[in-house]
């Protein structure tokens, strides 16, 4: 397949995502982990950068968090999770959401596994963090064992 043939794809993927989902950039880092988390969830995707990950059927809002898992590497195996730019005066971006899921994938496409873990305890997490870091923005990363500790898993269902 050659180049050429591989961009048409994507443009025509990229007309479909935003007719049918809003996407207006497929290539958007994240947005297509969110797609497929979105409807494993029955969710609905919320594309915009600024706004939660996705919503459900009452108005509620969730954000997602996802990670590859690492595997036959000697360093940072298994998966970490993060949220970036984090500051005690945007701490809405935690609290607006009713609930946080965490979608681990075995590679970009393919997701394996989907944790809840409820928005108090990703609040408590993030405040500890920020407490402990000494710059005025922290980037707060959730690591695969806090994530079993704190949340529970609800895909696959077993």
């Amino acid at each position: 397949m050659s180049s050429s043939e591989i961009t048409d794809l994507l443009i025509r993927a990229q007309k479909l995502a935003d007719q049918e989902h809003g996407i207006s950039n497929i290539l958007q880092p994240g947005i297509i982990k969110e797609l497929i988390m979105a409807e494993v969830l029955g969710h609905t995707l919320v594309p915009q950068k600024d706004l939660p990950d996705a919503r459900d059927e009452f108005g509620n809002f969730f954000e997602y968090l996802t990670s590859i898992r690492r595997l036959n590497v000697k360093t940072n195996k298994d998966c970490s999770f993060q949220i970036d730019r984090v500051t005690g005066n945007n701490l809405s971006r935690v609290t607006r959401n009713k609930a946080f899921y965490f979608g681990i994938f075995r590679n970009h496409l393919e997701i394996d596994e989907v944790w809840e873990v409820k928005t108090t305890t990703v609040l408590a997490e993030v405040k500890r963090q920020i407490g402990s870091c000494k710059n005025t923005i922290a980037h707060v990363n959730f690591l695969l064992n806090w994530l079993k500790t704190n949340g529970y898993k609800i895909y696959p269902q077993t």
